[in-house]
């Protein structure tokens, strides 16, 4: 398998965690992963992006039109992040899942035309507003990420995702944290 994994937020919102749970998956399927993650000012609120490549490959860094999935953990650092989604060649393009306050509200509708015409899938979710259903605002990333467990372009099954979450929760994080990416798996726009 070869898959090239974008993951963008801001500091707090899990960034980390969700690349954490990919390397671990892949490390569990024996897939060698390489990485990088951009920091910036994160401690306060700043970006946090991470390049995530699954399978043989020689540098950590995606190149724009390479990335298989957006994972967008706040809906301007997805925007910010697009470039680098890879357009339908002969197949799919990829998957673009992010966390979008109001349902229709990404991306602008000039941009979703250049993403429907690229082939690329976009999944908005509300998926702070869930995390705060669910009694747990730090749970948004793991919504997100139940969602693109259902998605077909997505490499790795929900079971995968879920054995993969509760081994590397806290005990006292196991609870909410599964039922944040359970409800994310049944969300459809």
């Amino acid at each position: 398998m070869k898959y090239q994994v974008v993951i963008a937020g801001i500091g707090g919102q899990g960034t980390l965690f969700a690349t954490k749970i990919f390397t671990e998956i892949a490390r569990l399927h024996g897939f060698p992963v390489l990485g990088s993650e951009n920091h910036g000012m994160s401690q306060r609120g700043g970006s946090v992006v991470s390049h995530l490549k699954l399978g043989e490959f020689h540098s950590p860094m995606i190149r724009e039109g390479d990335a298989d999935l957006l994972l967008g953990l706040d809906a301007l650092e997805a925007s910010r992040n697009l470039p680098f989604l890879r357009a339908a060649n002969g197949g799919h393009g990829a998957l673009c899942v992010v966390n979008a306050p109001a349902l229709g509200g990404f991306p602008d509708p000039g941009v979703a035309a250049i993403l429907d015409g690229m082939g690329v899938q976009v999944c908005p979710c509300p998926a702070d507003a869930i995390a705060m259903e669910l009694g747990n605002p730090l749970t948004a990333n793991l919504v997100l990420l139940g969602l693109a467990t259902s998605q077909d372009r997505f490499p790795f099954t929900y079971e995968e995702v879920r054995d993969t979450l509760e081994g590397l929760s806290a005990p006292s994080f196991r609870a909410p944290n599964l039922a944040a990416l359970e409800r994310g798996s049944r969300f459809s726009a």
